[in-house]
């Protein structure tokens, strides 16, 4: 597919058509961070036939007000692509933009990964952008016509906002497919690194459960422990004090590392750092124990040793610190904070970032 220029509308939707070689018109909603003149996972739909109206709000605002931009580039490449199958796809921000689009518009099949059903809330991404609970501009999902196509919700169920967004998709769109994985929530960078993505894109024909079966990836779970876990780490985003004794409580603890890592700050901001760091200890274990869990991407497993290590020094156990920071960045790529832990504890092996010595 060769892509024309960039049109930009006159606020901060910026849209592409690509042409593709297929029947398929796939609208592809950016996530997050994505630079103007940039869309989202375009080297990836670049691959296949399909051609693809891909979108981003620059201003990272969840698509709020856009709509009307949205439906009219929509109808738009409609009538130059001459598609007859349309699929929405996006994940994060993309996925709301994806599934708000999709459900309004009734005329395509949805693939969201990770929406934010409960967006505003504490501890959201959205809402660390800006948005709040009571936007008016959010979809009303409890007003959400039953959908015609299929709807694929995927939720990975070690990260509380996409457990409690999960149960609550499953109240409120109850004709949808959730696909419950054991991933975090990025679980669309995740299934890419398994192939899994390729296998769904390529001709969206393929039933997404067969292909995550086929990698241990499908999870099980009580939608109550989901509800009950996101709602927990709410009440922690905001600041309120949790026992990780309501945590341990949950059903799947044990087999749920982004539970354990919950109990863990819970037990770190009530000062007890001792238990904190046994537990992140034992999110660590598990993950490093599970083939799995071992190819969850990088940038989550190694969030775990750094609290972990971060407890150590609060505590005062420096050796140990540097001795499992040392451990980390053997393990993982070092960045700008595990440099700046580096530099902090004296330890020299660890103050190259990306290759190049840390500023």
């Amino acid at each position: 597919m060769t892509p024309p220029a960039d049109t930009a509308l006159p606020n901060h939707l910026q849209h592409r058509l690509a042409e593709g070689y297929d029947d398929t018109l796939v609208i592809v909603f950016s996530q997050v961070r994505v630079p103007a003149g940039k869309f989202g996972l375009e080297r990836l739909f670049a691959r296949t036939r399909h051609a693809c109206l891909f979108l981003n709000d620059t201003a990272n605002s969840w698509y709020l007000g856009l709509e009307n931009g949205i439906q009219s580039a929509i109808d738009d490449a409609l009538a130059k692509t001459g598609a007859r199958n349309v699929v929405y796809y996006g994940s994060s921000m993309g996925g709301y933009g994806a599934l708000v689009t999709g459900l309004s518009r009734q005329d395509g099949a949805i693939h969201a990964f990770g929406p934010e059903l409960r967006a505003g809330h504490p501890g959201s991404q959205s809402r660390d952008y800006g948005i709040a609970a009571d936007d008016p501009g959010l979809f009303d999902f409890q007003q959400a016509p039953r959908p015609v196509c299929p709807v694929h919700l995927y939720f990975g169920v070690y990260d509380p906002v996409d457990a409690i967004n999960a149960a609550a998709a499953a109240r409120l769109l109850p004709d949808a497919r959730l696909h419950l994985l054991r991933s975090c929530h990025a679980s669309h960078d995740h299934l890419y690194s398994l192939n899994l993505i390729r296998r769904i894109i390529t001709t969206f024909s393929r039933d997404p459960e067969t292909e995550l079966a086929s990698k241990g990836l499908l999870a099980t779970v009580e939608m109550e422990d989901l509800e009950a876990y996101g709602l927990l780490a709410e009440r922690l985003a905001a600041e309120e004090q949790i026992r990780p004794e309501d945590v341990i409580a949950l059903s799947g603890f044990t087999k749920n590392p982004g539970m354990i890592r919950l109990a863990a700050e819970a037990a770190a901001a009530s000062g007890d750092l001792s238990s904190a760091a046994a537990l992140f200890r034992q999110a660590e274990d598990l993950v490093e124990n599970d083939p799995v869990l071992r190819t969850l991407p990088k940038r989550w497993r190694k969030e775990i040793p750094l609290r972990r290590v971060e407890c150590l020094i609060e505590s005062g156990a420096l050796p140990a610190a540097r001795d499992l920071l040392v451990q980390t960045c053997d393990r993982f790529p070092v960045d700008e904070r595990m440099a700046g832990i580096a530099r902090a504890l004296g330890v020299r092996s660890c103050e190259t970032v990306s290759g190049r010595p840390a500023d």
